[in-house]
């Protein structure tokens, strides 16, 4: 398939007024788990992101972690060079290919969980991201 070039000299902002944490078995050999962050009506210029992974991977071979641009704007697989947690916000930064795939350099995604769902998105961000070395959670400090 042929991408179009985009300009990808921007960075995308916004505050999440969704987030929605999945699993869903598809068969007893495939499963599918992820994360979606969104705000507005993505056809009337929200964002809405999807960040998803198959466990086992259907290939056999781990492709990179799939993130949707929604509505089906966008799909690619791996390209991220950062993807930095914190309690309120997100951090996600793709490489050169991939933001010449999305039209974006950075998103910076805020929201407002309660503690168990914050603890949720972790976990599952964790487990999409499975052993990447551009994952991180930042805790806050304790004192």
């Amino acid at each position: 398939m042929l991408w179009p070039k985009l300009s990808a000299a921007n960075t995308i902002s916004f505050a999440a007024d969704v987030v929605e944490l999945w699993e869903t078995e598809y068969d007893q050999d495939s499963t599918v788990i992820g994360f979606h962050l969104g705000e507005g009506d993505p056809e009337k210029g929200g964002q809405h992101w999807n960040f998803t992974q198959f466990i086992p991977p259907e290939t056999g071979e781990f492709e990179g972690v799939c993130i949707v641009k929604e509505i089906q704007e966008v799909t690619v697989y791996g390209g991220v060079r950062r993807f930095a947690m914190w309690a309120d916000h997100l951090v996600c930064e793709f490489d050169d290919a991939t933001s010449s795939k999305t039209g974006v350099v950075k998103l910076e995604i805020s929201y407002s969980l309660s503690s168990s769902k914050q603890r949720d998105l972790f976990g599952m961000a964790a487990r999409v991201f499975n052993g990447e070395g551009c994952f991180e959670i930042h805790q806050p400090h304790q004192k």
